[in-house]
């Protein structure tokens, strides 16, 4: 009984598990290469508003 429902469950739930197990594999590298862009942009932003704030606090009277 119990791997009749086993067997049933696999079948029910298998394409599915199988679908999205060969999407997360896919998209695995574009998600990293997405995340070291982040990272990258936001090192980017943050030095850039760094010299901006020097710059402005440096001009001041």
């Amino acid at each position: 009984m119990e791997f009749e429902r086993l067997l049933s469950a696999a079948a029910d739930y298998g394409f599915p598990m199988l679908v999205s197990s060969y999407l997360l594999v896919r998209m695995e590298g574009r998600i990293e290469k997405l995340s070291a862009n982040i990272e990258s942009l936001t090192h980017v932003l943050q030095t850039d508003l760094s010299c901006n704030f020097r710059m402005y606090s440096s001009n001041k009277p």
